[in-house]
């Protein structure tokens, strides 16, 4: 009797396999050709759309020009303090004015330039009345000429960030002619300009630096002489009187809660309604 042969059958399975195997590869390989053309037609129809366009928004315009306006804060140096340096966050071209010889007159200087302000020496100067503080730097009348320039020219190394000058009280100063061609003098030597503080109407201060060819200007109002919010905001409204009159205008503020906040308050909305603030070097001739 012969053996079975085993061969035939196990020929048959393998050939069913791969027959099984090469129909489940191709539906395989189908599916993946379908996959790639949706792919490739999504993507052809995310190409072939247009852009999205943008609406641009234009920038507002700025207001018209309605004035230039100097605004010199008077009196620093005394106090490092929540007042003094809430002043170098107003969002204005201010000139601080700066006392010689106090404890913070340098390092307020540096920071108030650091900060993109302009500083000024605030030179003391003897008064018709009692002259108060400042005896290093103070300019008296009846002081010889050499002190009077050494003094002048100390008070201009001691704040090396100064740029230009204007007198802490002086009404007595101010009226000296031999005083003021002094100073005149080292200014014009110094490089450096003078605004007149006008603590006198008898001033000849601006009148002596045109002389000596000085640059120079005056005060026009006074911002705080009372200390009341209100009065000082009508202040600053009569200066940008004065600037829309005349092109432009001086003030002089002092180192006070009140006109910090004044200012904080209403310079904004003053810069919106076309009034520029300046540094005062820019406005001297």
């Amino acid at each position: 009797m012969k053996n079975p042969d085993y061969r035939s059958p196990l020929i048959y399975l393998l050939t069913l396999f791969v027959v099984v195997l090469l129909i489940v590869l191709k539906r395989q390989q189908d599916h993946l050709d379908k996959l790639e053309d949706e792919i490739a037609f999504d993507m052809g129809e995310i190409v072939d759309e247009p852009p999205i366009e943008v609406e641009k928004i234009p920038p507002e315009p700025l207001p018209p020009l309605r004035g230039i306006i100097g605004l010199i804060i008077d009196d620093f140096g005394y106090r490092n303090d929540d007042v003094s340096r809430g002043f170098l966050d107003i969002p204005a071209k201010l000139t601080f004015a700066v006392i010689p010889g106090h404890e913070h007159s340098r390092s307020f200087s540096k920071n108030a330039v650091s900060a993109g302000y302009e500083v000024i020496v605030h030179m003391p100067m003897e008064n018709i009345g009692k002259t108060f503080g400042e005896e290093e730097f103070v300019l008296m009348n009846y002081f010889q000429d050499h002190e009077l320039v050494r003094r002048v020219k100390e008070a201009l190394e001691h704040i090396p960030e100064a740029n230009g000058l204007n007198n802490h009280q002086g009404s007595r100063a101010t009226e000296t002619p031999r005083l003021m061609r002094l100073l005149a003098g080292v200014l014009k030597d110094e490089n450096k300009f003078f605004i007149d503080s006008r603590t006198t109407t008898n001033t000849l201060a601006e009148e002596t630096m045109r002389q000596f060819d000085v640059p120079t200007n005056r005060r026009n109002i006074f911002l705080d002489n009372e200390l009341d919010e209100e009065k000082i905001y009508a202040q600053l409204i009569q200066l940008t009187d004065v600037a829309e009159r005349k092109g432009i205008a001086i003030g002089i503020g002092h180192v006070k809660p009140q006109t910090l906040a004044v200012l904080k308050k209403h310079l904004p909305e003053l810069q919106q309604k076309g009034f520029k603030f300046e540094f005062v070097s820019k406005l001297v001739n």
